[in-house]
């Protein structure tokens, strides 16, 4: 009688990372959209101000990426996803307590920004990495989507509650839901296939690779950072998350000035995140087939258009087709880190992507605030729509290139 194959441990890391992502994640990172406008006026402050705030973790987060990616390569993603989710609870926490400004930053800085930074998105990459190799594009998608969906279900909810009973009461809701339920999820992070006596994707370990189960494949961080590849691909992640990062912490107040109502708004940015659910997932799993340098200088394309049709767009309905078409920022998330281990392999993914960090989030400490500047000043984002969108075309042909110079490395590493 046959022996019934079982589910590869891969899929369960899939799951957590999911949850982890869609529940918990989608709201740290979607739902500061949603308090923008109530922070501002509950301080007093300038959108340059509340841009800052986001601008400042995004410094710190580039700052400890090198750190956190050398220690998931080292130890394995599991004990920063328990400690960094559960020190993000104790900071929301705080955060409902805060009375002014400056307590708000240091508390969303020095306690929050730290727990996000080392756990959500940054481990759960770091183990699908490993743990995947054929398929690394369609899981790396899933946990895209997986956040997508959250923010599509909770960015809602938490606006709702956010205007129902104040930002406080919410973020105290939310850093004991972290605590409680997502922190726990950390513990299904194991450190590779290799380390159970399993091969990436679940393939069959064959009796002859024993002696080899341990090895992990992939450039030295050292190796990685001399190759003309590493900074193709360190520009052209940094233009396209820089502007993304600054449109979707603007989304609501951009909405607003297109004649949006607030709570509308955030009805906008969920049913962009449903949207986009279905369209990552099938363009992860394209992009196993058929690569990704292509596929990513495609999807920016058509974010740069969709931020034009929306600098053009006055009636709701129009308004909402050009957003939908930002569906392409959203799905080059996963892609982006599913070809840095393309290109360098398994074994140093966390530093290697953590490398990246610096750059990437310097230039979100720029953009948001520059967004917000330019609003404070013109009352418009007219030309913050129409620079994102000629940044979008420089991320696009970027990744282009990297295409043709990557194929030695990416054949190396499948």
């Amino acid at each position: 009688m046959k022996k019934k194959k079982k589910i590869f441990y891969g899929w369960w890391i899939v799951l957590s990372g999911a949850l982890m992502n869609g529940l918990g994640g989608s709201l740290h990172w979607q739902g500061f959209t949603v308090l923008f406008l109530p922070i501002s006026q509950t301080f007093g402050i300038t959108s340059a101000q509340t841009s800052l705030l986001f601008a400042l973790a995004r410094a710190e987060n580039g700052l400890l990426g090198p750190i956190t990616g050398w220690l998931m390569d080292k130890f394995g993603p599991r004990p920063l996803a328990i400690f960094g989710t559960a020190m993000a609870g104790i900071g929301y926490v705080m955060l409902s307590r805060v009375e002014n400004y400056t307590q708000f930053l240091l508390i969303y800085i020095l306690v929050i920004s730290i727990g996000a930074t080392t756990s959500f998105m940054q481990t759960s990459f770091v183990a699908l990495n490993v743990w995947f190799v054929k398929k690394r594009g369609l899981v790396m998608s899933i946990n895209s989507a997986a956040f997508r969906l959250g923010s599509a279900i909770l960015v809602p909810i938490f606006s709702f509650c956010v205007y129902r009973w104040g930002w406080q009461t919410s973020v105290l809701w939310f850093g004991i839901f972290l605590l409680c339920f997502i922190s726990p999820l950390g513990y299904f992070f194991k450190k590779s296939p290799e380390s159970m006596g399993l091969l990436p994707d679940g393939d069959e370990v064959k009796s002859e690779n024993t002696d080899h189960a341990e090895e992990l494949s992939g450039y030295s961080w050292k190796e990685a950072i001399n190759t003309s590849v590493f900074w193709f691909l360190t520009l052209g992640t940094a233009l396209r998350i820089s502007i993304h990062g600054a449109i979707f912490v603007h989304m609501i107040p951009m909405l607003v000035w297109k004649g949006v109502t607030p709570q509308n708004a955030a009805s906008y940015v969920a049913l962009l995140a449903l949207f986009g659910v279905p369209i990552i997932m099938i363009v992860g799993r394209i992009s196993d087939k058929y690569g990704r340098p292509k596929i990513l200088a495609i999807c920016y394309f058509l974010s740069a258009l969709s931020l034009l049709l929306v600098n053009v767009s006055h009636k709701p309905l129009f308004l909402m087709l050009s957003l939908l078409l930002l569906v392409g920022s959203e799905a080059g998330s996963g892609l982006n880190w599913s070809l840095v281990g393309d290109l360098f392999g398994r074994k140093n993914y966390g530093i290697i992507r953590g490398l990246l960090g610096p750059f990437y989030n310097g230039a979100l400490v720029i953009t948001p605030v520059a967004a917000g500047y330019i609003f404070d000043k013109t009352g418009s984002y007219e030309l913050v729509l129409l620079m994102g969108a000629i940044i979008y075309i420089m991320a696009s042909l970027s990744f282009l290139i990297i295409g043709k110079l990557g194929k030695t490395l990416i054949s190396n590493n499948n």
